[in-house]
């Protein structure tokens, strides 16, 4: 076998969504910070992210998680998808603390003091629960998040008028009250949702100043809230969403429905939680009033691999259908 790149990963899936965390194979990038990391890939070996994440080796929903050093933290981990670079995403970072786990790589003092975590979006910090020396859960300490805008209505082809607000938690969120669309929130109505979401998300940034990177609808549950954020028109988080349930706590602590400490748990579409928290208040980088949400949540491992590229093979990129 003539090789052209070899790339070592372990692949996890927190609550049902895949995070490929790469070990090896990825050339030094240039950069002070993570951020900047980052756009050194994106700039120079973005085709690096087809081949990760794209058919055959992978498919529509897959996201990367790739660890780069960090001047300011613990550790730097940047998020890729198969579609677009991923400023910040609690799912992946639960599912790399969880393959460190898998493999022993946790650093010695995890158990006791967790470690902090440079993204394109900020530090955050990351601690873990343990039984008889297995983590058995991962609690993500968010960026402070925000509600930016509320009640804000748009008029949606086929939908009519529909109503959000909106948030950021290292992405910005449309936040809808499922209970406007009148498709039945399951995972077998998974498609419509997906359409509907990119059409709500597709009106809002065309008429709002805000850009929302996803549209999270949630329906009332007891305790909290299930789930459904959709990505693409043909993706949507399999997780509750680690980013999506930092920003439904800044909008429910903001309108008064959440106290600070209060349980909140949120569920995917799959019926698997996440349990999260308002741990503070806080400032956003704005100074508008923020919370600090922390997100408690496990990742579980499919596969240790190695993924090859042939000299030969004519699709090194892969291939992504819409």
């Amino acid at each position: 076998m003539r090789t052209r790149r070899l790339f070592s990963v372990i692949d996890s899936h927190t609550a049902g969504h895949p995070t490929r965390t790469v070990i090896s194979g990825i050339p030094p990038l240039q950069g002070h910070s993570v951020r900047e990391q980052r756009n050194d890939f994106r700039a120079v070996h973005d085709g690096l992210r087809g081949l990760l994440l794209h058919e055959p080796r992978g498919h529509a929903a897959m996201v990367a998680s790739v660890p780069v050093p960090s001047r300011d933290a613990d550790q730097g981990l940047f998020f890729i998808s198969s579609y677009i670079y991923l400023d910040m995403c609690g799912h992946a970072t639960i599912g790399y603390i969880a393959s460190l786990a898998a493999t022993g790589a946790l650093p010695p003092r995890f158990e006791q003091n967790g470690m902090s975590v440079e993204t394109p979006a900020g530090i955050v910090h990351v601690t873990g629960t343990f039984e008889a020396g297995r983590l058995t859960s991962v609690v993500l300490r968010n960026l402070p998040s925000y509600l930016a805008c509320t009640d804000v209505a748009v008029k949606v082809e086929g939908l009519g008028t529909v109503t959000c607000d909106i948030a950021y938690s290292g992405i910005m969120y449309a936040l809808v009250d499922a209970r406007q669309i009148e498709l039945p929130f399951d995972i077998d109505h998974a498609s419509r949702w997906c359409r509907a979401g990119m059409a709500i998300k597709e009106e809002l940034n065309a008429a709002s100043s805000y850009q929302v990177g996803s549209v999270l609808f949630h329906r009332g549950i007891e305790g909290g809230a299930r789930h459904l954020v959709i990505l693409a028109g043909n993706k949507f988080d399999r997780s509750p969403c680690g980013t999506g349930t930092s920003a439904r706590l800044a909008q429910i602590h903001a309108r008064g429905q959440l106290a600070t400490g209060a349980p909140y748990r949120a569920e995917n579409i799959l019926g698997v939680p996440f349990m999260a928290k308002v741990a503070e208040v806080a400032q956003g980088k704005d100074g508008q009033p923020a919370v600090i949400p922390e997100v408690r949540g496990m990742a579980h491992i499919s596969a240790f691999s190695t993924l090859v590229l042939e000299a030969d093979d004519p699709l090194p990129a892969g291939f992504l259908p819409s």
